[in-house]
């Protein structure tokens, strides 16, 4: 008596995505980028952080420690790196939906491979995200959120896009205008406690530097 097949699974996340890459860089560049990683989510630079945020980051370590151990190795690394090149560069001849793809005059057919779904690298991009805005990296912050509400537009990923630059602003002292982005990231998402902070200390940048003039 046969078997019954194992049901699908979730294909493993492009580990270029995981590392907030482009799919384009080299070793030297893939080992830079995990190592920030590592610098803001290790476990033992997070001892006194509450067990949920410990096991936040170490979820996100661990992703980090197998995206550079697989793009460590040059084919896997070429692999993945094609996976993520424009489907435009790629030979490729039309399919009719529904229709088995074969060869023709020769010239092979490319059948994409399976991408993570949307959902599942945008809650990586946004946990990488967080860590960064715990580290105060609001460029790097911004970077990842915006890629996560590019792949799934949420106002929670929208709102936190919204703090980021709100958080650039104040950072150059335009309060007005860092003001506004707060207040639009609590328009989006009235529950980001994130920005309703962030609303807090501009009152209070604002109000000090006023004062100190």
């Amino acid at each position: 008596m046969s078997q019954d097949a194992p049901p699908d699974q979730t294909p493993p996340p492009n580990p270029f995505e995981v590392l907030g890459l482009q799919g384009t860089e080299d070793l030297p560049a893939i080992r830079k980028a995990f190592l920030r990683i590592a610098a803001q989510s290790h476990p033992d630079r997070l001892r006194t952080r509450p067990p949920e945020e410990k096991a936040q980051a170490l979820e996100v370590f661990l992703a980090a420690k197998k995206a550079f151990e697989t793009l460590s190795q040059p084919d896997k690394r070429r692999e993945w790196s094609e996976k993520m090149a424009p489907a435009k560069l790629r030979p490729s001849i039309p399919v009719r939906p529904g229709s088995a793809p074969t060869p023709a005059f020769g010239v092979p057919v490319y059948v994409p491979s399976p991408r993570p779904p949307p959902d599942t690298a945008a809650q990586q991009l946004y946990k990488l995200g967080m860590l960064a805005l715990e580290a105060q990296d609001y460029g790097k912050a911004l970077g990842m959120f915006s890629r996560a509400a590019r792949l799934l537009p949420t106002p929670r990923y929208q709102a936190m896009e919204l703090v980021c630059r709100g958080h650039q602003y104040l950072s150059t002292r335009f309060f007005d205008r860092a003001r506004e982005s707060f207040e639009q990231a609590l328009q989006l998402h009235p529950e980001c406690r994130e920005a309703r902070a962030s609303l807090e200390l501009v009152d209070k940048q604002s109000g000090r530097y006023l004062k100190g003039r």
